[in-house]
């Protein structure tokens, strides 16, 4: 990591990213890291999360690791009362947790479809909804990555029905929270790669290239969680066309 001087905009906020041990999530919480904030990420992941930590703490920057299954229930409610503990407050949230995989529909086993929804889906509905309330009484930021594959009339691919329903309903999730939102200041928004160069699209698509880094992306999470840059906006969702 290259040290920069790190920006005051997100100063002493508390933010966390889920799935955030690798690939957007790891660049995502480098980048609130940068300007200020004190990013705790979690993952399933525990080598991961040590590894990103401690890159992270040896640039100087604020941040701590929680491994956390987000589909269960008990360990996010777990999760969020300790960072109450600890900090008292909770200012972003960026629900990036997600799994991939592909298969034909018809021989999908209903395990799969079932899993995937609970991590993709369900797991950013639990983590939202303990985040409305941390921040209910002094607003906050929630950030939701969806996918291109989760917008309208965009281009849909074979095999991966589980996926791109999943997305779409984050999307639509996205649109009603920042309406259950506006009355306590909390934002929701949402940002929609398409290919970006992840570990998960390697595993998953090998044929697929794509210039798009998790960096960039990083960058426009990091624009709609901070009230300085994107204030104005709550309900959408940022269509990010990968360069291939």
């Amino acid at each position: 990591m290259t040290p920069i001087l790190a920006a005051s905009t997100l100063q002493d906020r508390v933010a966390l990213i889920t799935g955030g041990g690798r690939g957007i999530g790891a660049a995502t919480a480098e980048n609130l890291a940068r300007k200020g904030a004190h990013v705790i990420i979690a993952s399933r992941t525990e080598p991961e999360l040590t590894a990103t930590v401690g890159l992270l703490n040896a640039a100087g920057l604020k941040a701590s690791a929680r491994v956390l299954d987000v589909a269960d229930d008990t360990a996010v409610e777990a999760t969020f009362e300790q960072i109450a503990a600890d900090f008292g407050r909770l200012d972003i949230l960026v629900n990036n947790a997600a799994i991939l995989f592909g298969g034909a529909f018809p021989d999908m086993a209903m395990a799969d479809w079932d899993r995937l929804m609970a991590v993709n889906l369900r797991g950013a509905v639990l983590c939202a909804r303990q985040a409305f309330r941390l921040m209910r009484t002094r607003g906050g930021s929630i950030v939701n990555v969806s996918s291109l594959g989760g917008i309208q009339n965009t281009e849909k691919f074979p095999g991966y029905a589980a996926y791109t329903v999943s997305k779409f309903a984050l999307t639509g999730l996205t649109e009603a929270l920042a309406a259950e939102g506006k009355p306590c200041n909390i934002r929701v928004n949402g940002v929609a790669p398409g290919a970006v160069d992840t570990a998960m699209l390697r595993d998953a698509a090998p044929h697929l290239r794509t210039r798009t880094t998790p960096a960039d992306v990083a960058k426009v999470i990091a624009f709609l969680c901070d009230p300085a840059e994107s204030g104005c906006m709550t309900g959408a969702t940022l269509a990010i066309n990968s360069n291939l």
